[in-house]
Formats: C-alpha cells, structure tokens, sequence
C-alpha cells in the first residue's frame, strides 16, 4: 500500500479519481504523486481502495455537513473514519457546506426526518454559521486519525442572511476555528464571477499561509451564472490565480479535478506538466 512522503517538502501533484484517470496514471505512473479519493466512492465501492496499490490516496469528503445543524449518522462518522485509518490520507478535505437540513413541516406540531440534499450546498455568510462550523468541528475532529482540512464552496446566488463575503467568510472560519484551507480555485473563480467581485483582489484577503491543498477543475456559462464543471479543464486564468497564490504559500498538495468525464490524456498531462511548472 503506497501512502504520500512529504519528506522532500514540494508540493505534491495528484488527480481526482474519475473516468481515465486509472488508465493514465497505469500507463505514466510519474505523472502524479497521488490519487483524491472521495469518501463515497470508496463507500459504495470498496474494491477501489486497490488503487492505493498504483498510488497514495488522499481521502475527500462531502458527508459531514460541517456547516449545517443536521450531524452526519454515527454510521457516516465511524464509516470515514475507518476509511481515513485504512488509507493513511494525510488529512481529509471537507467541504466548508452542507448536505442535510431540516424536514418540512407537514403538521405545525410534527417534524419530518431531516433532508439529504446530495450535494453539498453554500452556507450562510455570516458570524452564525462561522460559530455553527466552530461547533461542528470541535465535535469531529477527535473521532478521525487526520485532520480535517475545508473546502471553499461555489456561491451561485446571493445567500439569504448573509453579512459578509465569501473571502471574508473563509478567512474568519479558517482563524475561528484553526483549520487549514483547501482552496479550490475553480469555486474562487465562480463565485468571485457570480457575485461580481474581482478575483484577484478577494484571493488576498484570504490566509493563504493556511493553505493545504488546491483544487483546479473547469467551469461553464449557464444562464448568466457560471457553474462548477469537472468534464471541461482549468481556464488559462486559473493558473494565473495558481501563480498568485504560490506567492505566498507553499501548500502540500495540488489536484487536478477532471473527474466527471474522461477528460483527453494530453490535455491532462499538459496541465499537469504547467502546474508542475509554477509549483516548482
């Protein structure tokens, strides 16, 4: 079983495990240093945890509901961490979301189960949720071997209640609750898109000294709002917001995120080569 050494303390590179990726990093095993896992997948399809004999896994997660008031089931909870102690991931990234709410109301005095909305879906900007996930938090972390690293969400409409940006937001949940940041530059830029703001400037108002891991995936124009999309690749401009952030931070791990569909092996080894560029 092949775990990650950051004994040489560069910056790792690795690909989200989806279609194609097996068969391209069987054919170039130096291509990447690792494979992202998703906790889910590994859920409903143990056998995956094979790859770990072509590369070390990093475990990524979108089951803790972090930023929401419904807990994940005891199951869940014992079921990554037994995934977490099995793989020897590093860490687990986690998405700063959530992923269950509460039931409706049929009866004014009778509650339905909570909802699971299968996606992890954008919090509340404001000192409500920060203290929410504060909370949160301080529950999980003692139940898994690794820490746990969040994921900034793609905003795609303004958020009711909210009081601050989504910069603004990240950075006040990263120094509240003392947790690295796994920047997903892709989620920056549609969100910094989405809500008008310029990239650039929001990215420095983030701690990015905190910064563990980056993603970088595709995005598309739909209905005059810009989505999260793992089948198409990185926009050149992600990699100038890359080049940006290694100004000031060294983070431990890029991934790249195609992941949907398979995306062409040249492509991918192409980017591949270009982060490989400016992490160096």
């Amino acid at each position: 079983m092949k775990t990650l050494d950051f004994s040489h303390n560069a910056t790792a590179l690795g690909l989200a495990h989806g279609p194609g990726v097996l068969d391209l990093v069987d054919r170039d095993p130096g291509c990447v240093d690792y494979i992202e896992m998703p906790f889910e997948q590994l859920r409903h399809n143990p056998s995956l945890g094979s790859v770990q004999e072509i590369a070390p896994i990093v475990l990524h997660c979108a089951s803790m509901s972090v930023a929401g008031f419904i807990p994940p089931s005891q199951q869940t909870i014992d079921e990554i961490s037994l995934e977490t102690s099995r793989t020897q991931t590093p860490w687990i990234g986690e998405h700063l979301a959530f992923v269950s709410a509460d039931g409706i109301h049929e009866e004014a005095d009778r509650d339905t189960a909570p909802t699971n909305l299968t996606y992890t879906i954008c919090p509340q900007l404001s000192e409500e949720a920060v203290e929410r996930v504060s909370m949160n938090l301080e529950s999980l972390r003692p139940k898994f071997s690794a820490p746990i690293i969040l994921e900034n969400s793609p905003q795609y409409f303004p958020i009711p209640g909210s009081t601050m940006s989504m910069s603004d937001f990240v950075a006040m949940v990263v120094f509240r609750c003392d947790v690295g940041l796994l920047l997903d530059l892709s989620h920056f830029m549609i969100t910094s898109m989405n809500t008008g703001v310029d990239s650039s400037q929001e990215l420095e108002k983030l701690p990015l000294e905190r910064v563990v891991e980056i993603h970088l995936s595709g995005m598309k124009l739909a209905d005059g709002i810009v989505w999260d999309d793992h089948s198409v690749p990185a926009p050149p401009e992600m990699f100038d917001l890359l080049e940006q952030v290694m100004r000031r931070s060294r983070p431990r791990a890029l991934t790249m995120e195609y992941n949907w569909e398979a995306v062409p092996h040249n492509v991918i080894l192409s980017h591949l080569e270009r982060a490989r560029n400016i992490l160096a």
